[in-house]
């Protein structure tokens, strides 16, 4: 096994004299170490700038820049004020010269007429006096970058990687040892902290998805009163929309939050109009007046799967097999629910409107993927729904009044009136905590919501409207549960902030 030796040292010579550089690299190259000559002050400071160097063997009379002058810039120099200076002297007319080099800062004085003994002498004190300086000064680069990795601690924003001392526990000795135990402690710390924030963060999706769904799941049966009340499809889907717009429009310009907003949204703006405050309201108002609010809940959580698909192809997020299994046993539930409340058989089947109402998730399905994937992150919810449901106002209106006659339900503010503004107010609400939940835990767990939007609507159609459902649909909607819990939500990637101080 062969050993790694150290290379030999560099000195560097610098003296006007070529006798004196000649005499002064032969001897020193004698004793096993490496030169480099420089024939005055200024190709002296050059070459130090350019190549790093264990010991200085400075002449002190010389034209232009003399030895005190390199002195003097060696010492103002950070990189190279801790060189070792041996000044070259020939004593008899240098004397004052010398005692002024060392005052400054130079190590020790060698006579130009020099014995090889002590030439060799004076550079063993010189290197060995560089070498616990060098040893000392990255002693106190461990001890400041350890110092500073507490720092980073102490602010509770930190991630493992960022403290940046994983090279210092290669290091044996005590400041090592140290430093291994504070980064075992840093890492527990943050591993605990992670494991809390994970905690919280699926406890807040869950929390979300489950508002998210009992809002959601009472949109069908209030609907469908609204239509039972003589409210019509388009003219309703356009007070909605108006509502929503002077609602969001008015809290978004009292925060001031319209300062931000540019023209170059308005093209993400126009498609989610499209899908979500057109195309969206418009199929869920006409559905309802068609087939059963359980009914719609129930194939509105055909949107999990959906998303789940959309998400995968995309590379949104990560299509893992636990969240796979979630939704399948979700659809599972809503299968068995299905089977269990429609009647798929025979002349009046209701198959035709089974089909027709998956459109419903889709469009559902579509706009979280799309906002989840273009939405532009400077966008402020509040003054962009406003705006989308401004515009999707100005084309449902006209649409209202040429297919159905008018935009008013009767009269006065009757029962329809009444319904309508209930429906308006949930639909406010939903939205804005459905945006919340998409940017918390991501569009497929957001999706979700679809099974507690299930659950709820089947709970809002028998209390609004005295639909039921058997035994066997309520063992369904249990798979249904167990299919929410294992669609975990998408990882947290935000840096962690420990609120608390590790000091006195």
């Amino acid at each position: 096994m062969t050993s790694l030796q150290a290379p030999p040292a560099k000195i560097l010579i610098i003296d006007d004299s070529l006798i004196s550089r000649k005499k002064l690299s032969s001897a020193v190259k004698q004793l096993g170490y490496d030169t480099e000559l420089a024939a005055s002050g200024e190709q002296g400071l050059e070459t130090l700038n350019d190549v790093t160097f264990d010991v200085v063997l400075l002449d002190i009379v010389m034209p232009g820049l003399n030895g005190f002058d390199v002195l003097h810039a060696m010492k103002a120099d950070e990189r190279l004020r801790d060189i070792p200076v041996v000044v070259v002297s020939s004593l008899e007319d240098e004397r004052d010269s010398v005692v002024l080099a060392i005052y400054l800062g130079a190590e020790v004085f060698l006579l130009k007429v020099f014995d090889p003994v002590l030439l060799r002498a004076r550079l063993s004190a010189c290197l060995t006096k560089k070498q616990y300086r060098d040893q000392e000064k990255e002693y106190l680069n461990r001890v400041e970058r350890l110092t500073a990795a507490a720092q980073i601690v102490e602010t509770g924003h930190f991630k493992p990687e960022s403290l940046q001392i994983n090279d210092l526990l290669r290091h044996k000795d005590a400041l090592g040892q140290l430093a291994a135990v504070f980064a075992g402690m840093a890492g527990e710390i943050y591993q605990r902290e992670l494991r809390l924030r994970k905690i919280i963060h699926a406890l807040q999706g869950i929390i979300l998805v489950i508002t998210v769904g009992v809002l959601w799941g009472s949109t069908p049966a209030i609907s469908r009163l609204a239509e039972n009340a003589a409210a019509t499809p388009l003219a309703l889907a356009t007070w909605v929309n108006l509502f929503l717009a002077a609602s969001y429009i008015s809290i978004a310009a009292a925060r001031g939050q319209f300062a931000t907003f540019k023209l170059k949204y308005l093209g993400f703006l126009a498609i989610w109009t499209v899908i979500a405050a057109i195309l969206q309201r418009v199929v869920l108002l006409f559905l309802a007046g068609q087939i059963e609010a359980t009914l719609l809940a129930l194939v509105a959580t055909f949107q999990g799967f959906i998303v789940f698909i959309f998400a995968s192809v995309t590379r949104l997020e990560k299509a893992t097999p636990q969240r796979l299994v979630g939704l399948t046993f979700g659809l599972v539930g809503v299968f068995v629910v299905l089977f269990d409340k429609l009647d798929l058989t025979g002349a009046g089947s209701d198959w035709w409107w089974l089909l027709l109402s998956l459109s419903l998730p889709t469009l559902y399905a579509i706009e979280w993927v799309f906002v989840a994937a273009k939405k532009p992150p400077d966008l402020d919810f509040l003054p962009a729904i406003g705006v989308m449901m401004l515009m999707s106002s100005f084309i449902l209106a006209p649409s209202a009044i040429a297919i159905e006659g008018s935009l008013f339900f009767s009269d006065g503010f009757g029962r329809a009136e009444w319904v309508s503004l209930i429906l308006c107010v949930v639909i406010a609400f939903t939205m804005i905590t459905s945006f919340k939940l998409v940017d918390l835990a991501g569009p497929v767990f957001a999706s979700q919501s679809a099974y507690a939007m299930t659950m709820a609507g089947i709970g809002w159609g028998m209390l609004l409207l005295g639909e039921t459902l058997s035994s066997t649909a309520w063992i369904a909607v249990a798979l249904i549960v167990v299919g929410l819990l294992l669609v975990s939500p998408k990882p947290d990637n935000t840096e962690i902030v420990i609120k608390r101080s590790f000091t006195k």
